[in-house]
C-alpha cells in the first residue's frame, strides 16, 4: 500500500520537465553552496580558533606576568620602606650590631615584612662587614651556612637589579631565589658600605602562579640574556641556559607579548612570551595536540551537520520547486489541448482582477513598508540613544543581519555647521538631503559588507557596517572619506565622523555609537572633515602626556614681544592637539585664565579669578567650535594687555622682582627666607612685594621657592650620589626630611630615594 501511494504521488510529477529542472538546480546548487561553506567553514574554524587559541594563552601568560610583576614590585617596595626607615638608617650608619631601642624597633620592622608576604624567603641587613639583622621564612631556616651564601649574594650583587641565586637548604630540598639589594657604596674604593637584601623565592612563586599546569606544558622564566632563572615542567632545568635557536628567536623579538608555533626537538609547541620590561621573560610552551583535539571534535560536527542540513534542503528544494510550479501546472492544466497556454488565454489571465488586486496590493506593500520604516528607524534611534547597557538591541536588526561570526562596526557621522543646515533649508529638503546621504553612504561602502544607515537626530547620523570577516580601521576611514567628497561635492554639506571599535555581535550597538559619537568631539583640534577612531581616542585619554606649560607664553605677552608670543602660541596649540580633549579644553582654560589674571593685575585687581569669571571665560572659549578659530580671541585679549603696558607699565618695579630672583637663586638653602625678609631688604610692604613679585614671575613667592628648591634637590641626588637623603634636604633649605620627602613626592611623582635609583638603573 505504501508503494503504491509512492508510485501515485510521483506519478503527479511524471513528464514535467519544467518542475524536474527546477528542482534539481535548486537541490544542486544548494548542496554544492553547503558542500563549500563547510569546508571553508571548518578550515576558517579551524584557522580562527588556534588564533584564539593563541591569543587565550598569550593573555593568560599576560595575567601570569601582571602577578609576577605584582610580587618584584613588593620586594622593590620594601627595599624602599627599609631604606626611609630611621630606625634602619640608624643601625646601616653605625656598621655594628648592639641591642637597643633602634634595634628593636628595627628589626620587629623587618620580622613584620616577612611575616605579610609568605613568599619573602628572607630579608638581610649588612654593614660593611657582617649582617647587622635578618629575618627568613619559617619554612626555610637560614643556618651558618645559609647566612654566609646569602651574604656572598649580596656581595655580588647589583644595587637596584634582580639577582637569581639558588642553594639547598636545611631540609635538602632545593631552593631558587630573586634578590634584589639596596645600599650606600665607599666613595673612595666602591666597596659596599651598608645595604639591605630581600629574597624572594621564585620557585614557590612560580609553583603558585602555574598550579594548574597540563601535562606537556612548560613554564619558563629567564633573564634578559636567555638563562633560565625557573623552570617547570620537567623539559628543562633551572640555571641552565637555553638551547634552542627558534625560542631564543622568540624571546629576542618580543618586545611586548607574542606567541607562535615553533617546532622544538621535532615536537610542535605553542609558545607565548611575554617581556618584563626586558629584564625578565616569562614563556609558556604548549603541546599543540593539546589544541588540535577540540578541532578535530568540530569537524566531525561540520560533517554531520552538513550531512543533516544536505537532508533539509532537499526536502526544502522539493517543497519550494512544486509551490513556484503550482500556478504553471493550473495554467498549463486549463490551456488548450496543445498543453501551453493559447495566446487568448494569456490576454484573458492578463485581464482578470487578479492584475488589479496585485497592482492594490503592491500599493499597500509599500505603504506598509514606509511606515514601518520610519517605525524601525525611530526604534533604531532611540536604542542608539540610550546609555542604558540593559535595552536590548532591536529585533528586526538581528533578525536582518543577525548570523553567526558577524562582525558589526558602527561610524557616526556629523553635520558640520548643523545650524546653519536646518535654518536655510525646509523639512522637505532636509528629509531628501538625509536620504541622499544614505543613499551615498550604502553606495560608498557596500564593498565593506551589509549597511544600515539610520538618523539619530538633526545632528548625527549612525551608519552600521556588518560582515562576516574583520574589516581594517584603514578601509573604514578610505570609504568615510570617499563620503565626505561626495557629499561636499553634490550637496556642499560639510561631515566629521567617529568609529567604534570592531565588536562581534549585536549586543553592544549603542555603547558602540556612544563611543563613536564621543570620537567626534575631537573635530575641536582636526577642524571640520575629521576622521576620528575609538582607538585614537582612547591613546589620547591614556597617552599619559601632560599639558603644556604656559608660563613661556605668559612670559611673552608679559615683555610685550608679539612675535614670540604668536610663535609661543601656535607651538602650544600643536602640543594641545596631542592631547585628549578634556586635557586640550583645560589648558586653553589655563591660558586664558593667566591672561584675564594678569590684565586685572595691569589694572590693580589682585584678587583671584571668581566663580562667575571662570564660567564667562568658558563660555566665550565653547562658543568656537574649531580650534584654529580660537586664536582670534587669544590674540584679541593679548592686544589689549600690551595696549595697557605701552601706556601704564611703572617704571622699575621689575627691578625689585629681578634682584629678588638673583638673592633665591644664590641663597636658596637659607630656610630663613620669606616675603618679610625681603621686602625688608627693599624697603617695601610684604603685601606689595607679593603682588609685584606675582604680577612678574606668574605664580606665588612661597610656590616660586619651593619650585627652585625642588629642582636644586633633584640636581643634587643626581651629581652627590655619595649624600644622605637628610644632607640633600639640608642643602636646600629644609630641616624636616618628611616635609622634603612629601613635597618631592608631589611635585616629581617619586621619592627623593627611589628617584636616585631610578637613575641609577637609567629610567
Amino acid at each position: 500500500m505504501d508503494k503504491g501511494i509512492c508510485q501515485k504521488f510521483l506519478g503527479k510529477f511524471k513528464g514535467k520537465k519544467i518542475f524536474r529542472h527546477m528542482f534539481a538546480v535548486c537541490f544542486g546548487l544548494a548542496a554544492i553552496c553547503i558542500f563549500l561553506s563547510c569546508i571553508v567553514g571548518f578550515l576558517w574554524f579551524r584557522a580562527s580558533q588556534l588564533e584564539k587559541e593563541e591569543q587565550d594563552y598569550e593573555n593568560m601568560l599576560y595575567a601570569y606576568s601582571l602577578m609576577l610583576d605584582s610580587y618584584r614590585n613588593s620586594a622593590e617596595e620594601t627595599i624602599e620602606v627599609l631604606e626611609n626607615d630611621n630606625y634602619v638608617k640608624r643601625i646601616m650608619y653605625r656598621q655594628e650590631f648592639f641591642w637597643d631601642d633602634n634595634t628593636g624597633v628595627a628589626a620587629s620592622m623587618v620580622t613584620n615584612m616577612i611575616s605579610v608576604n609568605p613568599f619573602f624567603h628572607s630579608i638581610y641587613i649588612f654593614g660593611s662587614g657582617d649582617y647587622l639583622l635578618k629575618s627568613s621564612n619559617p619554612s626555610y631556616p637560614m643556618d651558618k651556612q645559609g647566612d654566609s651564601l646569602m651574604q656572598g649574594i649580596y656581595q655580588n650583587s647589583v644595587f637596584g637589579e634582580f639577582t637569581p641565586a639558588y642553594y639547598i637548604d636545611v631540609y635538602g630540598e632545593s631552593k631558587a631565589l630573586l634578590c634584589l639589594s639596596s645600599g650606600e657604596l665607599e666613595p673612595v674604593n666602591g666597596q659596599k658600605e651598608s645595604g639591605i637584601l630581600v629574597s624572594l623565592d621564585i620557585g614557590r612563586v612560580m609553583e603558585g602562579i602555574f598550579s594548574q599546569a597540563k601535562e606537556g606544558e612548560q613554564y619558563l622564566l629567564t633573564d634578559g640574556q636567555g638563562n633560565i632563572i625557573y623552570a617547570k615542567g620537567g623539559r628543562y632545568q633551572s640555571s641552565n641556559p637555553l638551547q634552542e635557536e627558534a625560542l631564543i628567536s622568540l624571546l629576542r623579538s618580543c618586545t611586548g607579548q607574542s606567541a607562535e608555533l615553533l617546532r622544538l626537538d621535532g615536537e610542535r609547541y605553542l609558545a607565548s612570551c611575554v617581556n618584563m620590561d626586558g629584564e625578565f621573560y616569562l614563556v609558556w610552551l604548549v603541546p599543540y595536540q593539546n589544541l588540535s583535539a577540540s578541532i578535530r571534535h568540530v569537524g566531525i560536527i561540520f560533517a554531520a551537520i552538513g550531512i543533516l542540513v544536505v537532508i533539509i534542503v532537499l526536502l526544502l528544494a522539493f517543497a519550494m520547486s512544486n509551490r513556484v510550479y503550482a500556478p504553471l501546472d493550473e495554467m498549463v492544466r486549463t490551456a488548450g489541448e496543445e498543453g501551453v497556454p493559447s495566446k487568448a488565454m494569456s490576454k484573458r489571465l492578463a485581464d482578470t482582477e487578479l492584475s488589479t488586486i496585485a497592482r492594490t496590493y503592491q500599493s499597500m506593500v509599500q505603504t506598509l513598508n514606509h511606515m514601518n520604516l520610519r517605525k524601525e528607524q525611530e526604534e533604531l534611534a532611540a536604542y542608539l540613544s540610550s546609555k542604558s547597557t540593559q535595552k536590548s538591541t532591536p529585533e528586526w536588526v538581528e533578525e536582518t543581519y543577525g548570523r553567526e561570526g558577524v562582525h558589526s562596526r558602527l561610524v557616526c557621522l556629523r553635520i558640520s555647521d548643523t545650524k546653519d543646515f536646518h535654518d536655510n533649508n525646509t523639512e522637505e529638503a532636509i528629509a531628501f538631503e538625509l536620504e541622499t546621504i544614505k543613499s551615498i553612504v550604502e553606495e560608498v561602502l557596500k564593498g565593506l559588507g551589509d549597511i544600515l544607515v539610520t538618523p539619530v537626530d538633526r545632528e548625527y547620523l549612525a551608519v552600521m557596517l556588518f560582515s562576516e570577516s574583520a574589516r581594517t580601521e584603514e578601509q573604514i576611514i578610505s570609504g568615510i572619506r570617499e563620503v565626505f567628497a561626495v557629499t561636499g561635492e553634490l550637496l556642499h554639506i560639510g561631515m566629521d565622523a567617529g568609529i567604534s571599535k570592531e565588536k562581534e555581535g549585536f549586543g553592544e550597538l549603542n555603547i558602540m555609537y556612544q563611543m563613536a559619537r564621543a570620537a567626534t568631539a575631537y573635530r575641536f583640534m582636526y577642524g571640520i572633515g575629521s576622521i576620528v577612531t575609538e582607538e585614537e581616542m582612547t591613546v589620547r585619554a591614556l597617552n599619559g602626556k601632560t599639558s603644556p606649560e604656559v608660563s613661556a607664553l605668559i612670559e611673552q605677552l608679559k615683555n610685550g614681544d608679539r612675535e614670540g608670543f604668536a610663535r609661543e602660541y601656535q607651538h602650544m596649540i600643536k602640543e594641545i592637539k596631542d592631547l585628549s580633549i578634556q586635557a586640550a579644553m583645560d589648558t586653553l582654560m589655563e591660558m586664558a585664565s593667566q591672561m584675564i589674571t594678569y590684565y586685572h593685575t595691569l589694572h590693580y585687581r589682585f584678587e583671584p579669578l571668581s566663580k562667575a569669571d571662570y564660567e564667562a571665560l568658558s563660555q566665550s572659549l565653547s562658543s568656537y567650535e574649531y580650534m584654529d578659530d580660537i586664536g582670534e580671541w587669544f590674540f584679541q585679549l593679548a592686544e589689549e594687555i600690551w595696549t595697557v603696558l605701552e601706556r601704564s607699565r611703572q617704571t622699575g618695579r621689575e627691578d625689585i622682582v629681578e634682584k629678588a630672583v638673583s638673592y633665591l637663586q644664590e641663597n636658596y638653602a637659607d630656610p630663613g627666607i620669606s616675603a618679610q625678609l625681603l621686602a625688608d631688604r627693599y624697603h617695601i610692604t610684604p603685601s606689595y612685594f607679593s603682588r609685584l613679585f606675582h604680577e612678574k614671575c606668574g605664580c606665588a613667592f612661597p610656590d616660586y621657592l619651593t619650585a627652585l628648591r625642588m629642582e636644586k634637590a633633584k640636581e643634587l641626588l643626581l651629581s652627590e650620589g655619595n649624600k644622605s637623603i637628610q644632607e640633600i634636604c639640608e642643602l636646600v633649605g629644609y630641616s624636616n626630611p618628611s616635609y622634603f620627602n612629601a613635597i618631592f613626592k608631589k611635585k616629581f611623582g617619586v621619592t627623593p630615594g627611589q628617584f636616585r635609583r631610578n637613575h641609577r638603573n637609567g629610567q
